[in-house]
C-alpha cells in the first residue's frame, strides 16, 4: 500500500513537472518534443555554467535570505533578455537550497513560454501563465493571488514582445494590488553569448565566466496610488532599472554572436558593448 501511494505521488509530481497543471494548453507531439529537448538542454548547459562560473552577488538588503527563509516575498523585475541568467541564479541559490521556497516567473502561454515554464519547473520553481499579449487580465489576477500566498514572482518588465527596456505597467500594477515590493534584478558577465537578431537581443552567460548578480533596493508602490502615482512609479522604476542596465552593460563582454554575423551585416547590439575577442576559446 505504501509503495503504491509513493508511486502515485511520484506520478503526480512528474505530471506537474511536465505540464505544470496547464492541461488546457494543447501542443502537438512535435511541440512537446521540442519542449522536452529544450528542458534537457537547459538542465545540462545550466549545470555546466553554474559549476564553472564565478558568481558574485550584490544583495544589500538580503533579498535572497528573505526568499530562502520565507520572511518576506517579492516581485523580481528583470528585462526579457536577461531572464535566462536570472532563472539560473534563482533556481540554484533558492529553489535547490530550500524546496519550500516559492519562486517562479510569469510566462506566456505560447510555445516559447512553455519552454521557459518547463525549465523552471525542472529547477523546482513555479509558474504563473499569461502575459500582456495573452490572457493578460487573468494572469494579473493569478499573479496577485499567488504573491499574496507567498510566491516570489519573476516578471519580465518589458513584456514578452518589447520594445526592449521599455517598462510595461503590469509590474507596477502587480505591486500596487498585491502589496509586495518590487526588486529590480540585473546581471553582468564577462563571457556572454548574444542572439543578436531577436527583438530583445537575448544574453546567455557562458561557462568559465565571471558573473555579477545584482539585486536592487526594494521599490514599493502605495496601495492608494492613483493614475498619476502609478505613472510616476513606472517612470522611477524604469529609470532605476535603466541605470542598473547601463552599469551592467559596461561590465558585459559579448564573445559569441548567434547566428554568426554575415559580412557587412549591421548588428543591433547595444553601442556600449563591443564584441570581445575571447582568448579562452
Amino acid at each position: 500500500m505504501g509503495d503504491n501511494a509513493e508511486t502515485i505521488a511520484w506520478d503526480e509530481i512528474d505530471a506537474w513537472r511536465r505540464t505544470g497543471g496547464n492541461s488546457r494548453l494543447a501542443f502537438s507531439l512535435k511541440e512537446r518534443l521540442m519542449v522536452g529537448a529544450a528542458s534537457l538542454l537547459f538542465r545540462f548547459t545550466g549545470r555546466l555554467v553554474w559549476t564553472t562560473t564565478r558568481w558574485e552577488v550584490d544583495d544589500p538588503v538580503d533579498v535572497c535570505g528573505d526568499m530562502l527563509s520565507g520572511r518576506k516575498n517579492y516581485i523580481l523585475a528583470c528585462w526579457h533578455n536577461r531572464l535566462i541568467g536570472v532563472t539560473l541564479f534563482l533556481g540554484n541559490t533558492v529553489c535547490r537550497r530550500n524546496f519550500n521556497a516559492r519562486v517562479g516567473p510569469m510566462v506566456s502561454e505560447s510555445l516559447d513560454g512553455e519552454m521557459i515554464a518547463r525549465c523552471v519547473r525542472d529547477l523546482g520553481g513555479e509558474n504563473v501563465r499569461g502575459s500582456s499579449s495573452r490572457r493578460g487580465a487573468e494572469a494579473l489576477r493569478d499573479g496577485i493571488e499567488e504573491v499574496r500566498r507567498g510566491l516570489n514572482i519573476v516578471v519580465t518588465a518589458d513584456g514578452p514582445k518589447g520594445p526592449r527596456y521599455e517598462l510595461k505597467p503590469g509590474v507596477v500594477m502587480l505591486a500596487k494590488l498585491s502589496g509586495a515590493p518590487i526588486v529590480p534584478v540585473m546581471w553582468s558577465c564577462d563571457h556572454t553569448a548574444q542572439f543578436h537578431r531577436s527583438w530583445d537581443q537575448l544574453l546567455v552567460p557562458l561557462p568559465r565566466a565571471r558573473l555579477n548578480f545584482r539585486l536592487g533596493e526594494p521599490f514599493t508602490v502605495p496601495a492608494d496610488a492613483d493614475a498619476r502615482g502609478i505613472a510616476r512609479a513606472r517612470r522611477e522604476l524604469e529609470a532605476q532599472m535603466g541605470q542598473m542596465t547601463r552599469d551592467a552593460d559596461l561590465k558585459t563582454a559579448i564573445t559569441w554572436q548567434i547566428p554568426k554575423p554575415k559580412a557587412g551585416e549591421r548588428l543591433k547590439k547595444r553601442k556600449v558593448i563591443t564584441v570581445a575577442a575571447d582568448k579562452r576559446m
